[in-house]
């Protein structure tokens, strides 16, 4: 690791993290409520003022750290789940087996695109934290001192997640649970004639509405649900934008046309160098796609 910037995850107990999400989702453009949600899971700290504790607790901890780990998107009255998020919570309806894995094929994922720490265990057996700790904040663009709990953080949600494992001191990956988790991110094991059919299923559902014109980041939330409810398949963020890059963009049936953001956005699909915000599909056929 050359250069380090990690976020600092506020709050970093994966309880909370979920409870979080799921206020969220309950109350869709609705910030008062997803506000009272949040607020009503830290009731040992009544003693504060509304205001402070909208400000340390809500603003100040909670959706900083949803959105430093990709788990929300947008802002004021417009804030949800991502479709990451979504997985979470719907899982923990599905199958508790079922939450484990996406759970931490999600948090694998942030590591993979954030952090970093698996990669960096992966190629050293077993490492000491204490030196592990060290070594990342001399290597930080933070003072040491804030590195440190930074980098403590994320290895206590690598822990919970059952991702990494503490003996003697010392770091070493759950190789059971790391290889689950890589069988469960491979694209391969998933059918790309499935994945097809559910595409256009949920585009055709998102654009009555919008003339043609749909929001990637709602269709990967769509999609992603849909496929885990009827296939109990675990279609990350990541692994959605991979398989939509493998499909064929023109064919004598469809066009798929990507438009470009305004200004910057979060959660855009990179596509040949580009990113693009909506999409939209034209049929080449009479009937439909």
């Amino acid at each position: 690791m050359e250069e380090v910037i990690l976020p600092l995850i506020k709050e970093y107990r994966l309880n909370k993290i979920i409870q979080c999400i799921k206020c969220i989702d309950a109350s869709l453009y609705n910030r008062n409520n997803q506000r009272d949600c949040i607020l009503s899971l830290y009731t040992n700290k009544k003693e504060q003022s509304s205001e402070h504790r909208e400000k340390s607790i809500f603003r100040g901890m909670v959706l900083p750290s949803l959105r430093y780990l990709g788990l929300i998107v947008g802002f004021g009255d417009s804030i949800r789940a991502s479709a990451n998020g979504k997985l979470i919570i719907e899982s923990e309806s599905i199958d508790r087996e079922l939450h484990l894995r996406v759970l931490r094929v999600v948090i694998n994922e942030i590591d993979k695109n954030v952090f970093h720490f698996i990669k960096f265990f992966s190629e050293n057996s077993s490492v000491c934290k204490e030196e592990f700790i060290n070594q990342m904040s001399i290597k930080g663009v933070v003072p040491a001192m804030r590195l440190k709990e930074r980098v403590t953080k994320w290895l206590a949600v690598l822990d919970q997640a059952e991702l990494i494992l503490f003996s003697n001191k010392l770091i070493s990956l759950n190789i059971k649970h790391i290889s689950q988790v890589n069988t469960d991110s491979d694209i391969s094991y998933k059918s790309m004639h499935k994945f097809q059919d559910c595409f256009f299923s949920i585009y055709h559902e998102l654009s009555n509405d919008s003339a043609g014109v749909v929001d990637i980041i709602e269709l990967r939330e769509s999609v992603s649900v849909k496929m885990l409810r009827e296939y109990k398949w675990t279609l990350t963020e990541d692994q959605f934008d991979e398989m939509l890059r493998k499909m064929s963009f023109e064919t004598s049936q469809y066009l798929i046309s990507l438009g470009k953001p305004m200004g910057e956005e979060e959660k855009l699909f990179e596509y040949k160098g580009n990113y693009f915000r909506t999409l939209f599909v034209k049929s080449q056929k009479k009937g439909g796609i």
